[in-house]
């Protein structure tokens, strides 16, 4: 659902620039090639959003190591992942924190929980937990398009 929203989002800030920026999702614990939860298609669908191509992704070290920005629903999965690749230190935030790098309270977002195994209004709450988080996901990258991060 992040993933989705956040390309949504660039869209609609970014216009014709774009295109220069790729969005990846990939899971700790995903099933590799699983579908979108019927919950998921159905909140994004409210959004004008489409996952009947989304296939579940496993996070591999040379997904992280191409990124130039890694984001985690929860502060535990970054955790994980610097403790997995070292390297990640710099350019891996939890959504919670980068809130914070821009003055957003984050305890207002809090960390991201897997709506799995839940009702549809678990993924709605998720969904605009989502879309609050990821605003100043989107002013970061504009910042670093204009060479200023």
């Amino acid at each position: 659902m992040a993933a989705a929203l956040l390309e949504q989002a660039l869209a609609r800030e970014l216009g014709p620039r774009t295109g220069e920026v790729e969005v990846a999702s990939a899971g700790l614990a995903a099933v590799p090639g699983t579908l979108a939860t019927p919950q998921a298609m159905a909140v994004l669908r409210e959004e004008g959003l489409d996952l009947s191509g989304h296939r579940a992704r496993q996070v591999t070290k040379e997904m992280l190591k191409q990124a130039d920005l890694v984001l985690t629903m929860t502060r535990a999965q970054k955790e994980h992942l610097v403790a997995w690749l070292p390297a990640l230190g710099g350019k891996t935030f939890a959504l919670t924190e980068m809130a914070a790098s821009v003055g957003e309270d984050p305890a207002r977002i809090g960390d991201i929980e897997d709506p799995f195994g839940r009702p549809e209004g678990a993924y709605r709450r998720v969904r605009d937990q989502l879309k609050a988080a990821l605003a100043p996901v989107v002013s970061r990258i504009k910042k670093m398009l204009a060479g200023r991060v």
